[in-house]
Parts: structure tokens; sequence; C-alpha cells
């Protein structure tokens, strides 16, 4: 029995990273829910190099129901649409469409994968986001919280932010930090 349980978690875990072939946007993000709890994220995705184009990602969440004394992570994986906003001249609207189940990495419990559109200058600097998560979006009446940018403008400021969401065992561990000495 632990071995089909183990296999299963090893393919699932595998499934999940396989969707990012090339890692190549690495960003970090954090809301806080109506109900006051403060979460991060980490966006892990391929290069976004065409307009309207669904590209693969990987998003893990990191927050804490008890005060910040545990943490809990979720992963799942995402399709990444970059977009001219219709609405705004000159911006870039970023539409992260979450799979429909996320696992947990850290911790028990479910976790109810998050949706976000995130605005963009066309310099890429960040402007604004939004937050809703997928029971949410069944709603007529969604509720979305605001999402706010993580700077990590050196190396280590970011190879620090990957290592609360990522251990050195994890598959994508080793990329995410070849990508951090590109900032050193």
């Amino acid at each position: 029995m632990k071995t089909i349980v183990t296999t299963f978690f090893i393919l699932l875990f595998s499934l999940l990273q396989s969707q990012v072939k090339k890692v190549d946007i690495v960003d970090f993000y954090n809301w806080t829910s109506n109900s006051g709890i403060k979460y991060q994220f980490i966006l892990v995705s391929e290069n976004l190099s065409k307009f309207d184009t669904p590209i693969p990602a990987v998003i893990r969440v990191r927050y804490s129901t008890d005060g910040n004394i545990t943490y809990k992570t979720a992963e799942f994986g995402a399709n990444v649409v970059m977009n001219r906003d219709r609405r705004s001249e000159g911006e870039l609207s970023v539409h992260i469409n979450a799979a429909k189940t996320a696992s947990m990495v850290q911790g028990a419990s479910g976790y109810s994968p998050d949706n976000f559109i995130l605005y963009y200058d066309t310099e890429g600097n960040y402007l604004r986001g939004y937050q809703a998560d997928y029971n949410e979006l069944a709603k007529s009446d969604v509720g979305y919280a605001k999402v706010f940018h993580i700077s990590a403008p050196t190396g280590d400021q970011m190879r620090g932010l990957i290592r609360l969401f990522y251990r050195s065992s994890d598959p994508l561990y080793r990329d995410l930090m070849t990508l951090a000495a590109r900032y050193d």
C-alpha cells in the first residue's frame, strides 16, 4: 500500500512540474484575504513572448492560518495569458488561470486554486493586480483581493524568496537557483 501511495505522489508532482519546460520567469506577489490571512505566491513560467497565447506555469502559495507560527504551501498548475489591456491604453494584462485542483506541498488541508489578473506597463513595471480563488469565481458577485508585487532585484533576495517556497529536493529548485544567479 505504501508503494502505491508513494508512486501516486511521485507521479502527481512530476506532472505538476512537467508543465513548465524552461524556467524563464520567476516573480513574487502577496495579498490578504477578507478574513485577514496573508498569502504569498511565486509564479514560475516560461517566457511570455506572444499575446493571447497560453503559457504553462506553476504557482506555489504560502500562507499561515495560525498567526505565522506554521506555514502551509499549496501548488497548482496554471495557464498564463498576456494581452494588451483593452480598457487602458499602454497597459498589458496578464491572466493567470488556475487548474481546478491544488496539491499540498507543506501542511495538511485542502486548497482552492487562485486566479489572478496582473497589470503592467509596456516597460514591464507592475501596476496593480487582483486575486479570486476558484470557488469565488463560481459566485455571481465575485470578490477580488488586491495583489501586491514583492520586489527581488538581486540574486540573494531572489534566492531567499525561492527558499520560502521550494526545498533543494524539489525538481524545479535547481532551475530556479540558476535563474536567480543571473541577478548576481
